[in-house]
């Protein structure tokens, strides 16, 4: 199996997190219009679509996270790499 790139890592991720919100939002229009009785959602649809956008917003967020970190931790250690020791 081959290894992702970053960047393509990146849209992975993005897209599994607009699908799931997708997924949420489609859960919630089936049922308040397509289940009985009209107009009202049960507690499990509710449930899966929270659980939904929590994981969007998770993936979304940590990633966000990490990557941000991640690069001012590779900008120091290329910045210290760079710079001759002086003693």
């Amino acid at each position: 199996m081959a290894r992702l790139s970053q960047k393509e890592m990146t849209r992975l991720q993005g897209a599994m997190a607009i699908a799931s919100f997708a997924a949420g939002v489609a859960i919630a229009c089936a049922c308040l219009f397509l289940v009985p009785p009209p107009g009202e959602i049960s507690n499990s649809a509710i449930s899966i679509v929270s659980e939904l956008l929590v994981l969007a917003g998770a993936i979304l967020g940590v990633k966000t996270s990490y990557d941000a970190k991640f690069v001012r931790i590779d900008a120091e250690l290329r910045k210290k790499a760079d710079k001759p020791e002086i003693e």
